[in-house]
């Protein structure tokens, strides 16, 4: 064979594929938060994605740890929504600052333009 990409071991072929994956949240048009997948082979334009909503995985999350029943799991479910409080902080923190820079931008003046002594509003010539 020319190639290390496949090669025949006792009647099973072994299959090496390289892709490129990408994860994203995305919120969909009815605001339910989505994990979206997206899986190319190497690095083609077209390929597959996948989305999981945010709330059936921490559906599955918290029955899992209900049916366990087990106490030393406590530290990860602690763990785990310390870490989603902790990420939501960030975010809000990067939403803020996005929205009080945007309430505090004034276009550059250029020398034609005019501006009104009682505002920072560019006037129209």
């Amino acid at each position: 064979m020319a190639s290390n990409d496949s090669y025949l071991i006792n009647d099973h072929a072994e299959l090496t594929v390289p892709i490129v994956t990408e994860v994203d949240l995305d919120i969909n048009s009815e605001n339910i938060l989505n994990i979206v997948a997206y899986v190319y082979p190497r690095q083609e334009d077209n390929g597959a994605e996948c989305r999981v909503e945010f709330e059936e995985i921490i559906d599955k999350l918290i029955n899992y740890y209900e049916t366990q029943r087990d106490r030393d799991n406590l530290n990860q479910i602690y763990s785990i929504a310390h870490e989603l409080s902790r990420q939501a902080e960030r975010l809000r923190a990067v939403a803020s600052k996005i929205e009080e820079s945007e309430e505090n931008y004034h276009p550059p003046l250029y020398e034609e333009d005019e501006v009104d002594g009682n505002s920072h509003e560019m006037e129209e010539k």
